[in-house]
């Protein structure tokens, strides 16, 4: 390499070193703005999850399993599952759906919605039922 060419890449490397020197210290300065996505806090309750047939129902509690499933007195949505299920709502206005298996519904005391899901399902006490 010749000298003379050594003198012209010598100081369009040092524009380059300083070039690159400027864009990192900006680039390090950069942040990311604040979306306040952290501070948003929505609960999802029962009458969130509550089917159309159960719209006039204020359900305060979810029960959700297989097998014998048992509302505690209050407005409940129950879940059951696949299996043929045992589903009492026990008191109160309850929303109470069966899964496709074989379910016997007992709304119990209050008004009670019992949805079910073919399967032959049993009803009782259920003051509407699908």
């Amino acid at each position: 390499m010749t000298m003379r060419r050594l003198r012209l890449i010598v100081p369009v490397l040092a524009v380059l070193a300083i070039a690159v020197s400027l864009t990192i210290g900006d680039t390090a300065a950069n942040g990311v703005p604040a979306t306040k996505a952290d501070n948003e806090t929505q609960t999802i309750d029962a009458n969130a999850l509550k089917p159309d047939a159960c719209a006039a129902l204020n359900l305060t509690t979810i029960v959700v399993g297989s097998g014998d499933l048992n509302g505690g007195g209050t407005n409940e949505l129950i879940i059951g599952d696949g299996t043929g299920n045992k589903l009492n709502g026990n008191g109160g206005n309850d929303c109470i759906i069966g899964g496709a298996g074989k379910d016997a519904f007992n709304g119990g005391p209050g008004t009670d919605v019992c949805i079910g899901n073919g399967g032959g399902d049993s009803y009782k006490g259920c003051e509407t039922q699908s």
